[in-house]
């Protein structure tokens, strides 16, 4: 028997999902993770709202260096949820910024 998944198991689902849908692009042994230019083309694609120069060579340079916690020139799933979360968390911050403005 299938259950209906919840918002939040729809969310899971669908990040991972993302990270494998650009994380295969290249045709290398590192299937499970993300070049430069993989990287890049997700920023552009999925995060160009909220990353501010996704489409940028420097900025997304600049943007893996900060990711890739291991050094090894490729972003994993544990550094792309991490990203993911951090742009959740500044967008919660501006969002409760602008509430307490309105109140």
């Amino acid at each position: 028997m299938c259950s209906k998944l919840t918002d939040l198991e729809t969310c899971m689902q669908t990040m991972m999902a993302v990270f494998h849908k650009y994380a295969c692009k290249d045709k290398d042994d590192k299937v499970f993770t993300l070049s430069n230019p993989e990287l890049k083309e997700l920023l552009s694609k999925e995060l160009s709202g909220f990353v501010k120069g996704a489409a940028d060579a420097e900025a997304v340079n600049k943007i893996m260096k900060k990711l890739d916690h291991d050094k090894d020139g490729e972003v994993n799933f544990q550094e792309f949820v991490v990203m993911v979360s951090s742009i959740c968390i500044q967008c919660n911050d501006l969002l409760m910024a602008h509430i307490k403005q309105r109140k």
